[in-house]
């Protein structure tokens, strides 16, 4: 088994934040829920277009699945004490850039539908 997961780099106008997730996320939506996204969200206070870089990778044989987040916590983990570990360990499985618009008035109107 082999484990799917992206290092994501988040770019907004006045910040970046840079993370690993399980899977490779295309859009806004596969982002939500892990916790450095929605930080670096929550920073966000006029309307901006937000850019998104995935490097997918494969750790390990076999069939690939995407990687839970108790596997993020131990690639993280590893990445930190290993400087090398994606060079070293695991398998470039592609690259992809997207971009959505972030409306803080947008998300806060969506919270109170909730």
């Amino acid at each position: 088994m082999a484990l799917l997961f992206s290092a994501v780099t988040v770019t907004s106008e006045d910040d970046q934040a840079e993370f690993l997730v399980g899977g490779i996320p295309k859009t806004y939506s596969e982002l939500e829920g892990w916790t450095a996204f929605d930080n670096l969200m929550n920073t966000v206070d006029s309307e901006q277009e937000i850019q998104v870089h995935v490097a997918a990778c494969l750790y390990g044989e076999g069939e690939p699945f995407n990687a839970t987040p108790e596997e993020i916590a131990y690639l993280t983990r590893r990445a930190e004490a290993d400087d090398d570990f994606f060079y070293d360990h695991c398998k470039d499985a592609g690259h992809s850039d997207f971009t959505f618009t972030r409306s803080p008035e947008e998300s806060y109107g969506m919270e109170m539908e909730l």
